[in-house]
């Protein structure tokens, strides 16, 4: 099954330069204690997966696009989806994604600010 796609009338996922910043780049490796010798590291995952914050200022139309695409498509964020987000080299780059967290939106009367946490897999 294909994975459904941001909708281009959205905004890209690219979090805003102050709030540009990611709390973990790489998970902390599983260690090992040997008996005799020292210890032996491992990754945990077999895929890399970086947490981003998002902070999307939309106009009302586009909040309505984004709920119908978050709770039918996502499946009220359940699946994943790709999307356009500024990768590690600072340009856009279609990456497939996954919202995680709580969603929040900010009234605005016109616009509305839309918070919540997306990873971004092989960032």
């Amino acid at each position: 099954m294909a994975l459904p796609a941001w909708p281009s009338s959205l905004p890209p996922l690219v979090a805003p330069v102050a709030a540009a910043k990611t709390e973990e780049l790489v998970r902390e490796p599983q260690s090992t204690e040997m008996e005799d010798g020292p210890g032996r590291s491992r990754p945990r995952a077999l895929f890399i997966a970086v947490p981003r914050q998002m902070s999307l200022r939309m106009t009302r139309a586009q909040f309505v696009t984004f709920l119908s695409f978050l709770r039918g498509d996502l499946a009220q964020g359940a699946r994943r989806f790709t999307a356009p987000v500024r990768a590690s080299t600072g340009r856009l780059a279609t990456k497939t994604c996954k919202i995680t967290g709580k969603v929040t939106e900010e009234d605005l009367g016109p616009l509305s600010i839309v918070a919540f946490t997306v990873l971004i897999f092989d960032w």
